[in-house]
């Protein structure tokens, strides 16, 4: 006879894959529940461990248990991740595909950000308020490395998921795209080639070429990046440095495996090659357990890892950080050129946000929130976009990669664009030409109204390039509950 748990985790099962049970609903609480179900508290507590292992639920310290809908799996009818198969060759970039301006909204599907609904914005406040009263507090010039106590702060935090970081060896910067920035500087000069993944986030090679770098590309696979070919270009074609994001990818949302991270990390100190590690999006994963990144299996500080809370907490903080390792020094030097220093008052806020336990509390929010949100938009286009097109499931992260076979996404940019919709399209995110049907947009917003128009407009436009019957524009509202 089945366990009477397994009897009342099978009915919430069914509830929550017909949609009964909406996800990101909060389960009650485990004594309402035996109340509910006239069980004891052993059987309750057994039923929601059976529902969280088949990730039907997540905990949240101090708040309950929330229900959400496990990730795609192989074979779900979802298509996993799959990209070009080309030779890597150095290209110099002469000029990048024209950044065209977009428009002041909150809802654009253009820039990777939180919803400002998900902005912790009443605690951050109270925090700069309290920054203001501290000891410490001054407005003089920033210590060379960037506040002490936000260091040890931010130290005290990556230990807690198992990244062992000396508050020491950080760097306070202005967001992460400075601390990479300085660290390109840092470690190579013009005209070096840089080895970037395939697909690379195009503010990255809008960098490289400002800084007037060349590039490798290092193609992606499923699970990861073409390690054999990035053995090949370090042993062969001079690269200087990489310049890699190993977690929730933008723009595929896709990540490296631990092992795939690990040997990287010793590629880097067999060849004496710097590997400057994005790492934003870290702390924003659709699992259970935040990923490590390339620099925990760094052994001989070749790994030089930059990140920031521009994406998990608000992009107008400005703040970000780098370990450089081996590097310290002539980071610290190349900072001390860029800048004098970074907002102290910002500094000493945040460091009170994570001391207070803030930090957490909204990473676990934003989180399961985020999951939810990613399911709605992947169910969204893959009702309404043809069955050619592919959405990738992402790992983490705020964006998804979409391709869309027969459809030149520079064109449709530019048609969505003329009526106010904004995305990135494929050509945006390489120097090859291999990502013309392929397009990138946002999914950090709270689905509502504004945003499945806007998907609606997409997808009616698709549909009309590959010349599929339209069946007439697409009722947005059954998607607003």
């Amino acid at each position: 006879m089945t366990a009477k748990y397994i009897q009342i985790a099978t009915q919430l099962i069914g509830q929550i894959e017909q949609q009964l049970i909406d996800s990101g609903a909060k389960m009650p609480s485990l004594r309402s529940f035996c109340q509910l179900h006239n069980i004891s508290m052993t059987t309750a507590l057994a039923c929601y461990r059976y529902l969280e292992k088949r990730d039907y639920l997540t905990p949240e310290y101090k708040k309950g248990y929330y229900v959400q809908r496990p990730l795609p799996q192989e074979g779900s009818g979802i298509k996993r991740h799959t990209f070009p198969v080309f030779k890597s060759a150095v290209c110099n970039i002469d000029k990048r595909p024209e950044q065209r301006p977009v428009a002041d909204s909150d809802y654009s599907l253009a820039t990777a950000q939180l919803d400002a609904k998900l902005i912790d914005r009443d605690a951050l406040a109270r925090c700069l308020k309290a920054a203001t009263k501290q000891a410490d507090f001054n407005l003089l010039y920033d210590e060379i490395n960037g506040s002490l106590a936000l260091r040890k702060q931010l130290s005290g935090h990556f230990t807690q998921q198992g990244f062992a970081v000396n508050a020491d060896e950080l760097v306070i910067t202005n967001g992460c795209l400075d601390a990479v920035l300085i660290a390109l500087e840092t470690v190579s000069q013009s005209g070096d080639v840089i080895a970037v993944s395939s697909p690379c986030y195009s503010g990255l090679l809008d960098i490289l070429t400002t800084l007037g770098r060349a590039v490798i590309e290092i193609p992606s696979t499923e699970h990861g990046m073409d390690l054999m070919q990035l053995e090949n270009a370090l042993k062969n074609t001079g690269v200087k440095a990489c310049l890699f994001t190993a977690n929730h990818q933008n723009p595929t949302g896709h990540s490296l495996s631990h092992q795939q991270k690990k040997a990287i990390a010793g590629m880097g100190a067999k060849y004496h090659v710097p590997i400057i590690e994005d790492d934003v999006f870290r702390e924003l994963s659709h699992q259970r357990t935040v990923p490590l990144p390339i620099k925990h299996y760094d052994q001989d500080g070749w790994v030089m890892w930059c990140a920031s809370v521009s994406k998990t907490l608000a992009p107008g903080l400005r703040i970000g950080w780098c370990l450089p390792g081996r590097f310290t020094d002539k980071f610290i030097q190349q900072r001390m050129v860029r800048t004098l220093g970074v907002n102290q008052p910002i500094q000493l806020a945040l460091a009170q946000y994570i001391a207070k336990g803030y930090y957490t509390r909204h990473l676990h929010k934003v989180n399961r929130a985020l999951r939810v949100i990613s399911t709605q938009y992947i169910s969204f286009l893959q009702t309404h976009l043809p069955p050619q097109a592919h959405v990738f499931p992402p790992s983490g992260g705020l964006v998804l990669w979409l391709k869309l076979p027969k459809v030149n996404t520079q064109k449709l940019a530019v048609t969505l664009a003329q009526q106010n919709v904004y995305v990135k399209a494929g050509n945006m995110f390489s120097t090859t030409t291999l990502y013309q049907d392929c397009l990138r947009i946002n999914m950090g917003n709270i689905p509502n109204q504004s945003i499945y128009t806007q998907l609606g407009l997409l997808c009616e436009l698709v549909c009309e390039q590959e010349t599929i019957d339209d069946a007439g524009p697409i009722d947005t509202d059954t998607y607003l509950r």
